[in-house]
């Protein structure tokens, strides 16, 4: 019940100050107090009952009622030369606003609202605060005082009446934080200005008159054409905006609901059902309600734990209110009610964009939180809701483009599984600076993407191949694929090859003139590849012809070489030709001669992971030779087949009883080969990592 009455201070002087604003154009015809009390309690009411949702009070808001009155205005004046009528304006005029309310329905309905989660804190506290300060800045404007901003006895009396009520309640709630503060001042202060202002001085809420209930609304004789063929132009954007901003609000709310009070809701079901019974209450002629931030937020802040029973007492002390209020509204001052609704606004405002950003990440999104509040305040929800989606999408893009690249390699840290000798690994390892490798991640629009190439022309310098590996790339966008060209057009220029690896699918028909390769480790092979080009020509001579052996002959005597070259057998194998098999026990020794052995995890050739490509001089399979385990791995002829020399174990064994200085030389250059690959792999498995 604390709640409910704290949330009842906010709602009676918003419904009366916004509601006489927005039936403002029947002034001369009745008194709009009726209609601003009965659309705050019957809608209000009609939600609470169907639209049960916990920490939620419903009452029109602050922009539906204005935008209702923007509507009110322009039929009155479309059907000024028929002589429309109250019933026939409130007709109308709740025709367009439940189509504002339908466009909502079908916001939820199309299952769009979800989309609201997306937006970034800032923006959701800055609508929050907009929210709240558009209600003060609504009673600056309307300086209802003395009618204008000149320093008259009625505006001081007007002016002084509201402080009052501010500083009243501000003593009250550091006094009683747990007690509904703002009725309570509101009380307090308006009881001495009637008895102390001098007569006639000060405007009332309302003028006295019997009980009445509301008109109807006149849908038989309604100037329907005259109206629409003049305004319904206007009338529909306003039933666009209508449904966008209070759609926004009710959204940002709930979100709000759930990360802080942990109650979660569908907000498709949340609009859809808000949209259904809005649009039923305007057909009546009254202006919707739907969740109410203001009022949520004050009752929260009282209650600490979401409930129904506070909007249910709400509501029904509304129905009290709008029955009785022709009783006792002609004695309440408007001042009074002024100040309520200047200290709720300022109420709004979350209390972190009061206080100063600790860090650069708080800053930014504290400057942006108020931009949004600032717009939304000046310039209405539709500036607000055009702010908001841009600073959004400038969260969006900061924030991905700060993490799109995952890491550099810029000094040669990585390699490609193909092995080849000694010599040529060691002349390759000194260039590969050359190689500057890009691992990006997320997903690259239009504005991610231009982060992307700028980040890559800044490291061209020294380099003949840039590669980009995309494997953590989900998606890419028209322009993300336009920048990628680009960039390959520009390094072309330069002398510079541009690969992208990674690249699978769609994408990969969208770059198939951008070189690209399934994975990184094929991209590295073909950047190491190009470089190799240049082998003989910075060496001064091609690179020599082998033995069998390849480097484990290095430093052999001729005589043992020759001799065991002698015992070793010689075999072709086509492409695709399967070399070894995983779990076979079998102790021969591998030495490529010519072509490409490839080794991976799977039995058919071109599928499984690609764990090394031997080239010819290097010898393979060495663990199941030493140690006799089963194949760990499967073995392949590269394109264009492979011409592999077998060494069997006791073939060895029986070839280094006759020469033992040999084939120690031997074990020694093969543990060199093992501690090669080992450090190879370890230098693979660190930057995975990493």
């Amino acid at each position: 019940m604390v709640g409910a009455a704290a949330a009842l201070a906010v709602t009676l002087p918003h419904a009366l100050g916004i509601g006489l604003i927005a039936f403002a154009p029947f002034a001369q015809m009745m008194p709009v107090s009726v209609l601003a009390l009965w659309s705050a309690a019957l809608p209000g009411a009609l939600m609470t009952l169907f639209a049960r949702a916990r920490g939620v009070v419903y009452a029109p808001s602050t922009a539906v009622a204005l935008l209702f009155g923007g509507m009110l205005t322009l039929v009155m004046k479309a059907g000024a030369g028929q002589g429309i009528t109250v019933g026939q304006a409130l007709a109308i005029t709740g025709l367009f606003v439940a189509l504002g309310f339908f466009m909502q329905w079908l916001i939820g309905r199309a299952r769009l609202a979800g989309l609201a989660r997306f937006i970034p804190l800032s923006v959701t506290q800055g609508f929050s605060a907009g929210v709240g300060l558009s209600l003060v800045l609504t009673q600056l404007h309307s300086a209802k005082g003395a009618g204008a901003w000149l320093w008259q006895p009625g505006l001081v009396w007007h002016v002084g009446i509201a402080c009052l009520v501010l500083l009243m309640s501000a003593v009250l709630q550091r006094l009683w934080p747990r007690f509904p503060s703002l009725l309570m001042a509101l009380l307090l202060v308006a009881v001495p200005a009637l008895w102390l202002a001098p007569s006639g001085l000060l405007q009332m809420a309302a003028t006295p008159h019997d009980l009445m209930l509301p008109p109807l609304p006149d849908w038989l004789d309604a100037p329907w054409w005259t109206v629409i063929r003049q305004a319904w132009v206007p009338l529909l954007t306003l039933s666009l905006l209508m449904a966008v901003v209070n759609g926004l609000e009710v959204l940002v709310f709930h979100q709000q609901l759930e990360s802080e009070h942990g109650v979660r809701a569908s907000p498709d079901e949340v609009l859809r059902r808000e949209s259904a019974l809005s649009a039923l209450c305007a057909l009546f002629g009254m202006i919707p309600a739907s969740t109410s931030t203001s009022r949520s937020r004050t009752a929260l802040a009282y209650t600490g734990t979401p409930t129904v029973r506070v909007g249910q007492w709400h509501a029904l002390v509304m129905l009290a209110v709008a029955l009785s209020g022709h009783l006792w509204l002609h004695w309440l001052p408007l001042a009074g009610l002024a100040g309520v609704l200047v200290m709720a606004g300022f109420r709004m405002v979350p209390a972190e964009m009061w206080h100063g950003p600790q860090n650069a990440i708080q800053r930014t999104a504290w400057w942006q939180s108020w931009l949004v509040a600032g717009l939304f305040a000046i310039a209405g929800g539709a500036m607000a809701l055009m702010a908001g989606l841009a600073v959004s999408t400038m969260v969006l893009l900061r924030t991905s483009g700060a993490h799109v690249i995952r890491r550099m390699y810029l000094h040669g840290e990585l390699r490609s599984r193909h092995i080849r000798r000694a010599e040529t690994e060691a002349w390759l390892a000194g260039r590969m600076s050359r190689v500057a490798v890009f691992e990006l991640q997320g997903i690259l629009s239009f504005g991610v993407a231009a982060l992307v190439v700028d980040q890559v022309r800044r490291h061209l310098a020294g380099r003949q191949c840039v590669i980009l590996d995309t494997s953590r790339v989900p998606s890419w966008d028209e322009t993300g694929y336009a920048r990628l060209h680009t960039l390959a057009r520009e390094l072309q220029e330069q002398g510079i090859a541009l690969l992208v690896s990674g690249v699978r699918g769609v994408h990969e028909q969208a770059m198939d003139d951008l070189h690209p390769f399934s994975d990184m480790d094929h991209a590295l092979e073909w950047a190491e590849e190009q470089l190799l080009l240049q082998y003989p020509l910075e060496v001064g001579l091609a690179d020599p012809a082998v033995s069998q052996l390849g480097d484990l002959g290095e430093d052999m005597a001729e005589q043992a070489r020759l001799a065991l070259e002698r015992v070793m057998v010689s075999h072709h194998y086509p492409t695709g030709a399967l070399i070894i098999r995983s779990g076979d026990q079998d102790r021969r020794l591998m030495l490529v001669q010519e072509g490409l052995v490839t080794l991976s995890t799977a039995e058919s050739a071109g599928k499984g992971l690609r764990l090394a490509s031997i080239g010819p001089g290097v010898v393979f399979g060495e663990m199941a030779f030493l140690n006799g385990i089963a194949r760990t791995a499967y073995a392949h002829a590269d394109a264009g087949g492979a011409r592999v020399c077998t060494l069997e174990w006791n073939t060895f064994k029986a070839w280094s009883k006759e020469y033992p200085e040999a084939a120690l030389g031997f074990m020694k250059q093969l543990a060199r080969v093992g501690i090669r690959r080992l450090g190879d792999t370890s230098q693979q498995l660190r930057a995975a990592l990493e």
